[in-house]
């Protein structure tokens, strides 16, 4: 008979994992709790907001499933790079809108041939895109027919800018020449 520890198999059902692989857990990844301690200092407050978050991200854990150190739920959405220009022009007291002049490009091609000759993009601002026609007329048949035609066009070209709603009005300026 053998003394000492038993000899170590591939198919080991211990508690332990067999290929003594880290297992994480909520205190390993608390802030400074040992150093704090070692020092007697308290603890700051931005080390609370990361042990509350550290807690949620733990309360979401699959079990199986690696710890994603930016879960998606956590993290902040992504700003569109042209939203952040619109911003950027908009403090600048510009009045230009990328988003506007790509628009203008392809009306012809997001809408219906008989929406787009009557129709042209005029204005965007702070999510609200307003659509130009030349008469009052067109405006009130446009409402009623054709309104939701026009938004769900524009939100499908506008895939990851927000349009928040499609404001139809009556031209103000004749429409540019080029």
């Amino acid at each position: 008979m053998r003394k000492g520890k038993p000899e170590f198999t591939e198919t080991d059902t211990g508690e332990n994992p067999s290929d003594f692989s880290f297992t994480p857990d909520e205190s390993a990844y608390l802030a400074y709790q040992d150093k704090r301690r070692f020092e007697r200092k308290p603890i700051r407050p931005c080390d609370e907001t990361y042990n509350r978050n550290v807690a949620r991200l733990f309360s979401n854990i699959v079990p199986g499933l690696p710890i994603d150190a930016d879960p998606p739920h956590t993290r902040p959405p992504v700003t569109p790079f042209a939203q952040v220009i619109e911003q950027t022009l908009k403090r600048l007291d510009i009045k230009a809108s990328p988003f506007l002049d790509t628009l203008a490009e392809n009306w012809a091609s997001i809408l219906p041939p008989e929406l787009a000759r009557t129709t042209r993009p005029g204005k965007w601002d702070k999510g609200i895109l307003y659509v130009c026609v030349a008469t009052h007329t067109q405006l009130f048949e446009l409402r009623r027919t054709a309104h939701a035609k026009i938004k769900q066009a524009v939100r499908s070209f506008a895939k990851d800018t927000n349009v928040r709603d499609i404001h139809l009005m009556v031209d103000t300026a004749p429409p540019p020449t080029g």
